[in-house]
Formats: structure tokens, C-alpha cells, sequence
């Protein structure tokens, strides 16, 4: 019994000095989680022991590049391009005309290594209120978002509609930043280290300005569509997409993260192989159409990949832009997961960065943090971003690396995209955003890359990894790439200590049934 008392002593001094230390250096820790991390952290240290699901490869027809009019040598350096160390690649697929002509991996994984989502999960999360509307479960892009969140009537909230949160200008009040430094005042980093229901926080923000009249990047309103699709399907998000997405499309290794509330996590987190993410991206190629099946709507698909109201640059949560003068839609996450999809080439190419995946399901309780660290803030764990990113360098590559004057063997295309102007990788925005949207404008550091992790940086950025979006109004996405602040130590370190706290509980709950 003094071995188990000392064991609990470590345990619970750890993640107090966790919890303790993110309050002290400004991240608000919610009373759920600050009173019920023990709880919740011996669940999560017992599910730590299970292994995941085993790898599943599934099959899909491998050609040269040569067969399908491509120059090996221009693909080449795009491959030289991704791997170059400190750029942190761990997957690269490149798909032509439905066939895989190259595929990248670095040492240690292979085609059914798992990789991770971030943003990207949100153009999965467009794809399924599509096929909700198709469904008859929800009315249109313009219901009210008090359909689904009734304690927002009388509020000034209640004249947001489902569009608006579709194409982030709900007008809440969100900051995105996932720089450290900003911890006390980030929403994103509050929402994913510090609260057990993330929809819950996500639905409690203020408005800050008319909804449709600002475009303002917010995980908040993508997770808000987590509360829509639950309700109006009766299932939750993690399920409904593995009925209607995964499973259709033969993603037989894949899941979305849910919350300790247990909602699908509609702003982040898939987790599946870079060939997954390549199968999405050729899904949207197909016009939403796989094999005989309609999965999403055609209709959806073409208003997804057009311009909002709110932005030249984004559609329902899917990236517009111009790479080689050539049109392209873009799944982008943090850390630099991408899917690119250029119809006028019958092309799709998944780039996925160095991912640990946490044993055990996939549940962020009693935080995500805990079990996905971001920008490699502990060593062995999560995603790693790179060091630097520009579309036109590894994506231009792909693109001139087609013969165009050679015709096509296979059409399985039926999507367009509208054209946008070619980014200039120069200009620094400006930012007409009210200051209620705690605005923060990015330090561009690389290239053409405006946030060299997470591939958006400032929203209407003349940048390609910013899609090259012309905003109509915007604000800025905050410098999600800067790990240079003092506050990186501290929270790093915090985070540890939680993570450790939780193994602890682990070794005290075997502890306690061996009855040592």
C-alpha cells in the first residue's frame, strides 16, 4: 500500500503542477477540467494500453509516371523538395487520372503509416452537412443556426446561419492563433488544452461583429458544425463519417477524434494514411462520385469549391487558389497536412508531416493536447511541422512535371474550379477587421509560405500557401508558426507534466487491482 500511496502522491502533484502552470502563464483551464482531470485521466491512461486499430492497405492501382504523361525528373525535385530534413515529411501521394504515379514516404513509414489531419478535417466536415442537406436532414445552407443552438434566440447570435458558418464570417469572436505566446488569449489553444466539451466553448463565444460581413478563419465555427450534424442526424460526427465517407470510399483505416464529451471533432483530426487523404482529394476530383456511388452530391461539391461572399479564397471549408496558373482547391491543416486537387490536370497529391499517433481511441480527454501536441512540442509525440513550406516549389513541381501535349488515357474528372489571380508571395495584407476579432497579424518569414506549419497564414495574404485568397473583409490568422517565444518552454512543460501525471494514474489503477 506505500508503493500505491507514492504512486498517487506523484500523480497527483504532477497534474496539479500541470494545471497550475497553464493557469499561471495565462490559459484559462475550465472548472470541468480542473475538477475532473483525475477522473478523466484515468480513463484515458487505462485506454493507453489498448493497441489502435491495425493497419489496413488498401489496394489501388500503382503506374509510372511515364503512363500517365508525367517527367520523373521534375517530380523529382518535388521529392526533393518534401524530404529535405527539416521539412518534416512523412507521406507524399501523387495521383493522375486515378492512379497512384508516385509515392513518397520517409524512413520508418510506408503506405500504411497513420497521418494526421489538423484543418484538413474540415473539408471532411463540408463533405458530410453536404450529404446531410442531401439527406433531407437539414433544410439548406440558410437555416438558422438557432435550429441547432435554441439559446441563442434573443441573443445577438440569432441571425447566424448554417452558410455563414460554413464560410467562417459568423461574426463570433475567435482568435486562431497557435502561437504559445498567445496562450491567455488564443481560443483555439483554450479550446483544444483546456476544456472537456469543446463544442460546449465553441458555442459560448460572443459575436463580434454582423454575421457574412467579415472573413474570420475559426476552428470555433467549423466545431459549431459538430453540434449541427449531431443534431440533425441523430448521429454523431465521428460515426456519420465513417458511414457516409470513410467506408464508401474504401478508407478502411481512418477515424475522426471526438472530445471527452464525446463530439466528433469537425475542425481537426482525422486520422488516417496519406493514401486516405489522397482518396478524399480524388473524391472531389469525381465530382463527389466514387466508383458507382454518388457519396456527395455534385452540386455540393461544385458550390463547396467556389467563392464565398465573405472570400475570393474559400469556399465551404475548402482552400481556392492559383499554383502555375493553374486552378486548385486545397484541404490544408496545421503542420503542414495538405490535399491539392488541380482538375484541369486530373491531378490530386497528399502531403502529410511526421506524425506519432497516441495508442488508444481516439477521445481527446481530458484535453487533445494531451494526446496530439501540435508543432512538436514534445519530442516522440503528435505532428511535426516543417521548417518551411511554399506551394509554388513543391506543388509547381508536380504541375510542370505534366505533358500536357499529350492527351489523356483516363477522365475521371468532372469537377471545376474557379480561377483566382496568381498570389504574389510578397504582399503583406491588411487587415479591416474590427478589433473585436482580436486580430493578430503574422510575421511572414519563408518564402511564399505565410505561415510555413499550417499553410494559411494571414486570410487574404497574396500568398499561395494562403490559397491566394483576395478576402473581401478579413482578418488576420494569427502567427501560428512562431515557436521562438519564451512561453514555449512553460507550456511544453506543462504539458508534460499532465501527460505524465496521466501515466501515473495508470500504474495507480494497476496498483490498486493487483492490491499492491
Amino acid at each position: 500500500m506505500r508503493r500505491s500511496g507514492t504512486v498517487e502522491a506523484v500523480r497527483s502533484a504532477l497534474l496539479a503542477m500541470g494545471v497550475a502552470l497553464l493557469v499561471t502563464f495565462g490559459l484559462p483551464v475550465s472548472e470541468s477540467l480542473a475538477g475532473a482531470s483525475l477522473q478523466a485521466s484515468a480513463s484515458v491512461a487505462s485506454a493507453l494500453q489498448t493497441p489502435g486499430a491495425p493497419p489496413v492497405a488498401s489496394a489501388w492501382p500503382v503506374e509510372s509516371p511515364e503512363s500517365q504523361s508525367m517527367d520523373p525528373d521534375l517530380l523529382e525535385e518535388a521529392h526533393t523538395y518534401a524530404f529535405e530534413p527539416s521539412r518534416n515529411t512523412q507521406g507524399v501521394v501523387v495521383v493522375r487520372n486515378g492512379v497512384i504515379v508516385s509515392e513518397w514516404y520517409a524512413d520508418g513509414a510506408d503506405a500504411d503509416s497513420w497521418a494526421t489531419s489538423w484543418s484538413v478535417s474540415k473539408s471532411f466536415t463540408s463533405a458530410m452537412v453536404g450529404i446531410a442537406i442531401d439527406e433531407g436532414y437539414i433544410p439548406s445552407v440558410d437555416v438558422p443556426m438557432t435550429t441547432y443552438f435554441p439559446d441563442w434566440v434573443g441573443t445577438p447570435r440569432e441571425d447566424i446561419t448554417l452558410r455563414h458558418v460554413l464560410t467562417m464570417s459568423s461574426g463570433l469572436q475567435w482568435n486562431e492563433s497557435y502561437s504559445p505566446g498567445s496562450a491567455g488569449t488564443s481560443n483555439i489553444i483554450q479550446m483544444v488544452a483546456a476544456h472537456l466539451d469543446q463544442l460546449a466553448y465553441a458555442a459560448s463565444t460572443p459575436l463580434a461583429v454582423p454575421p457574412g460581413t467579415f472573413f474570420n478563419y475559426s476552428s470555433g465555427d467549423s466545431m459549431l458544425l459538430s453540434g449541427v450534424l449531431e443534431q440533425a442526424t441523430g448521429v454523431p460526427a465521428h460515426e456519420y463519417a465513417r458511414e457516409k465517407i470513410f467506408e464508401p470510399i474504401g478508407m478502411d483505416q481512418a477515424e475522426l477524434w471526438t472530445d471527452a464529451a464525446g463530439h466528433g471533432l469537425t475542425y481537426c483530426c482525422v486520422d488516417t494514411t496519406t493514401r486516405g487523404f489522397a482518396r478524399f482529394g480524388q473524391l472531389y476530383l469525381q465530382g463527389g462520385r466514387w466508383g458507382d456511388e454518388q457519396v456527395v452530391p455534385s452540386s455540393w461539391v461544385a458550390e463547396s469549391i467556389s467563392p464565398s461572399s465573405a472570400s475570393d479564397g474559400y469556399g465551404y471549408q475548402w482552400w481556392l487558389s492559383t499554383v502555375s496558373g493553374r486552378s486548385v482547391f486545397t484541404a490544408r491543416g496545421h503542420d503542414g497536412q495538405y490535399v491539392y486537387v488541380v482538375p484541369s490536370l486530373e491531378l490530386v497529391v497528399a502531403r502529410n508531416g511526421t506524425y506519432y499517433k497516441s495508442t488508444g481511441p481516439a477521445i481527446a480527454d481530458p484535453n487533445l493536447v494531451v494526446h496530439l501536441p501540435p508543432q512538436g512540442l514534445i519530442p516522440g509525440a503528435g505532428s511535426v511541422p516543417p521548417s518551411s513550406w511554399s506551394d509554388s516549389e513543391f506543388l509547381g513541381s508536380i504541375i510542370a512535371s505534366v505533358d500536357t501535349s499529350q492527351p489523356t488515357t483516363t477522365t475521371t474528372s468532372t469537377t471545376t474550379v474557379p480561377s483566382t489571380s496568381e498570389p504574389n508571395p510578397t504582399t503583406e495584407p491588411s487587415s479591416t477587421t474590427p478589433d473585436a476579432l482580436s486580430t493578430t497579424v503574422p510575421t511572414h518569414t519563408s518564402g511564399d509560405s505565410a505561415d510555413p506549419t499550417d499553410g494559411r497564414g494571414a486570410v487574404g495574404a497574396a500568398s499561395a500557401d494562403t490559397g491566394g485568397a483576395r478576402s473581401r473583409s478579413t482578418r488576420s490568422h494569427g502567427d501560428l508558426a512562431s515557436t521562438g517565444s519564451d512561453a514555449r518552454v512553460p507550456v511544453t512543460v506543462a504539458f508534460v507534466l499532465l501527460t505524465a501525471g496521466i501515466a501515473l494514474t495508470g500504474l495507480r489503477r494497476r496498483a490498486i487491482r493487483s492490491g499492491t
